[in-house]
C-alpha cells in the first residue's frame, strides 16, 4: 500500500481496510493537531509575562491559562478540520455547513474538556500535592515543564476521543463522504469518466 492509498483512501481497500486506515489517519491528523495545539500553547505561555487571578464560581483560576488554551484551540480547530474534512472522513460536502458544525462540536468539547477538566484537573492536582500548577516538575533547558503542562498532556487523550465520536456523530454526514466500496460512488465514477 502506497503513502497516497493510506492518506487519501482507495478503490481497492476492503471496507475493513478503509476502517483501518480511516482510524490510522484519525490518530495521526489528532497527534498533528495535538501539536499545532501544543506549539501555540507554548509560545503563548513564554510570549506572555502577564498575568491576573480570577474567580468563577468561587474556583480561583489564573487568565493565563485561559487564554493559552483558548489561542491554541484556534489553531488546532483550523488544522484538525482541514485534515479531517481531507484525509479522514474525505467529505465532499458543504463546507461552510461541516466548518460551522465541526467548530460548535469543538466549542462543546473545548468548554469541557479543554477548559473545565483542565482547571478541575489542575485543582485536584495542586490539592493533592500542595504544589502551585505553575512549579516546575523538570527543566529542560531554560524551560519548565510545569503541572498544567502535564495536565494538559493527560486531557490530550479525553480530546482526541471526545472530537472523534463529535465529528463522526455531528459533522461529517455519512451521504457527504466519499465511499470507494459503496455502488453510488462507483457508478457516479463511472459516469465522470465517460463525460
Amino acid at each position: 500500500m502506497d503513502i497516497k492509498t493510506i492518506i487519501f483512501g482507495s478503490k481497492e481497500l476492503s471496507e475493513s481496510q478503509e476502517k483501518k486506515r480511516k482510524l490510522f489517519m484519525y490518530l495521526v491528523s489528532g497527534g498533528i493537531t495535538t501539536l499545532a495545539n501544543w506549539i501555540v500553547y507554548i509560545i503563548v505561555d513564554l510570549s506572555v509575562k502577564n498575568d491576573m487571578m480570577l474567580s468563577v464560581f468561587g474556583f480561583e483560576f489564573t487568565l493565563k491559562y485561559g487564554v493559552k488554551q483558548i489561542v491554541g484551540w484556534i489553531v488546532a480547530v483550523i488544522v484538525a478540520y482541514i485534515l479531517n474534512r481531507i484525509t479522514v472522513f474525505r467529505s465532499k460536502g458543504n463546507v461552510i455547513r461541516e466548518l460551522l458544525s465541526f467548530a460548535g462540536a469543538r466549542v462543546l468539547s473545548f468548554l469541557v474538556l479543554e477548559l473545565g477538566l483542565l482547571y478541575l484537573m489542575i485543582w485536584i492536582c495542586e490539592m493533592i500535592t500542595g504544589v502551585p500548577a505553575t512549579s516546575a516538575m523538570a527543566m529542560i533547558g531554560p524551560f519548565a515543564f510545569t503541572y498544567d503542562y502535564f495536565v494538559k498532556l493527560l486531557n490530550s487523550v479525553f480530546v482526541v476521543i471526545a472530537n472523534y465520536v463529535l465529528s463522526k456523530l455531528m459533522v461529517f454526514r455519512k451521504k457527504d463522504m466519499l465511499d470507494y466500496n459503496s455502488e453510488d460512488n462507483s457508478s457516479a465514477g463511472k459516469e465522470e469518466t465517460d463525460a
